[in-house]
């Protein structure tokens, strides 16, 4: 089993610094994984878990993420969480609901999902534009990433990292996520689907890294 500080002691002081929660990052591909590794730092507390190729649609990070959390003992008072990253792909994904229906089943002990459809890519264009294009697939969606970043990224590729030109966009591409998620929830039962296209719940994550490091600040 790993083992994490809570605390560390202060050079020349005799205190310690305050525990703080810790985030554990399952993701399914290169584009998430490069993105959210640059939560890997202080105030953020983050740590993205390299993948595992054996395990690489939703049921099987789900799983692998529980299996995880029963050795790794969260701190759930300090707000430790784990946060599966997936898309909604029918083709390597055609079981989705039941790993939402595993998330939901240890949602009180730490377990949450960043979810897209089609692709963690309508994130990206959030940060460029009001709206994401309706019913486009994974490929169509990329492509139209590919053709907006054009001017500024004549090579972009999912491997291309993006964060840093991203970042002082990122509160405008919070609300549009929010108002994408409030207009998709009065049309679709469940936005956690197959069927709602475009959609992500990458604002709760941001929200919550952004709560974590208010508590940095504090501390």
């Amino acid at each position: 089993m790993r083992k994490r500080e809570r605390g560390r002691e202060i050079k020349g002081k005799k205190t310690k610094e305050k525990p703080r929660a810790k985030i554990y990052i399952f993701a399914e591909g290169d584009t998430e994984e490069i993105y959210l590794k640059h939560f890997e730092v202080k105030e953020y507390n983050a740590e993205v878990i390299a993948k595992d190729p054996k395990c690489t649609d939703a049921v099987g990070i789900v799983a692998r993420a529980r299996n995880f959390m029963k050795e790794e003992k969260l701190d759930l008072e300090l707000g430790d969480r784990v946060y599966c990253v997936f898309d909604s792909d029918p083709l390597s994904n055609p079981n989705i609901q039941l790993a939402f229906d595993m998330i939901r089943g240890m949602a009180e002990e730490g377990l949450r999902c960043i979810f897209s459809n089609p692709s963690f890519e309508v994130w990206f264009i959030l940060h460029l534009k009001e709206r994401v294009p309706y019913g486009l697939t994974a490929i169509q969606l990329k492509e139209h990433l590919r053709r907006a970043l054009k001017p500024v990224f004549p090579n972009y590729s999912e491997t291309t990292d993006i964060f840093d030109w991203l970042r002082d966009k990122q509160s405008l591409a919070y609300e549009r996520a929010i108002r994408l998620h409030n207009s998709q929830q009065e049309v679709y039962k469940r936005v956690l689907s197959h069927e709602c296209n475009p959609y992500t719940n990458m604002f709760r994550f941001i929200e919550y890294m952004e709560s974590i490091k208010k508590t940095a600040s504090r501390g």
